[in-house]
């Protein structure tokens, strides 16, 4: 699961299912979006920063779409070039 989409979304007070309303796509199209199975379109990220925006207006859309941080297997990758 992307921890920051669905952290940020947990701030909003919305459940996958209202932020898939305001989004106006299916549950199930926005829990594999907050997996990261599928991308966010750009104007759902904007409706999206919207909404988070409404609770944090410091937040800029790159806090909520574009902070790495890597996963357990990212850096399990980067042990595994560096040895190479």
């Amino acid at each position: 699961m992307n921890r920051i989409v669905a952290g940020y979304r947990k701030i909003t007070g919305l459940t996958q299912r209202g932020i898939a309303k305001e989004l106006n796509i299916s549950e199930g199209t926005y829990r594999n979006k907050e997996k990261r199975k599928v991308s966010f379109k750009d104007s759902e990220m904007r409706i999206f920063f919207e909404l988070v925006r409404k609770e944090i207006p410091s937040v800029t859309i790159d806090d909520i779409f574009f902070t790495n941080i890597p996963t357990q297997t990212d850096v399990l990758k980067r042990k595994g070039e560096k040895q190479c």
